[in-house]
């Protein structure tokens, strides 16, 4: 079911994974590209990897041999889907260092608020950085065992980076959608994309250094 408030379209809910081991796709992203740019992400069919689309880049980031391995594949399937066609945005500087992401979800929040932006509502953001150090899991379920938080847990391959160039792309949602669409006690979910496209995922933990950019759609 897509859901669409705000120009962030929704597909999926990310609760009925742990509730109803319902790991099915629910929209195919080939259906999603249109004349102005996509962003999305979430993840794959079956959790079978992380699916992270950045100004049409597709990166499908799966698990091979216990490393990354990302494909370009539009014809891939996503459990659930946060996505925006937004083609203007603008660019601050940020300020500080950001530990974490808890510290980073504070930021965007208080910046939304201090440009005036309604946070009522859902809100697509980006940052370009060169990140200080970042842990980051692509999920990959390689058995057919019912799916708990116990499973989902092992499912999730960590891995860790330091002074990289990524396109961090992240949702700012609703009261509605989090936690249907966020981890637990987070209004916002994070992926990025490495700028040579060797790795993507989903952040689990960040440092984001002072002098990144910080997008916004612009009003």
């Amino acid at each position: 079911m897509k859901t669409n408030r705000n120009d962030v379209s929704s597909y999926g809910n990310r609760q009925l994974i742990l509730k109803e081991n319902k790991l099915e796709g629910t929209v195919q992203i080939d259906s999603l590209f249109s004349n102005n740019p996509l962003f999305a992400l979430g993840p794959v069919d079956g959790l079978k990897g992380e699916i992270t689309i950045y100004n049409d880049i597709v990166s499908v980031a799966r698990i091979k041999n216990n490393k990354p391995q990302v494909s370009q594949s539009k014809k891939t399937k996503a459990i659930f889907l946060l996505a925006t066609h937004e083609s203007n945005w603008e660019a601050y500087n940020i300020d500080r260092k950001l530990s974490g992401l808890k510290e980073s979800e504070n930021y965007v929040k208080e910046f939304l608020i201090s440009k005036n932006r309604d946070i009522s509502k859902a809100i697509p953001f980006r940052i370009e950085t060169k990140v200080q150090n970042m842990i980051y899991h692509i999920i990959y379920k390689s058995d057919s065992l019912p799916h708990n938080k116990v499973e989902h847990q092992k499912a999730k391959i960590k891995f860790e980076m330091e002074h990289q160039d990524v396109n961090i792309l992240g949702f700012w949602v609703d009261e509605e959608r989090a936690g249907k669409l966020t981890h637990h006690g987070l209004r916002t979910h994070l992926h990025f994309i490495e700028k040579d496209n060797k790795t993507s995922g989903h952040i689990d933990d960040i440092i984001i250094p002072a002098n990144s950019t910080l997008y916004i759609p612009k009003l």
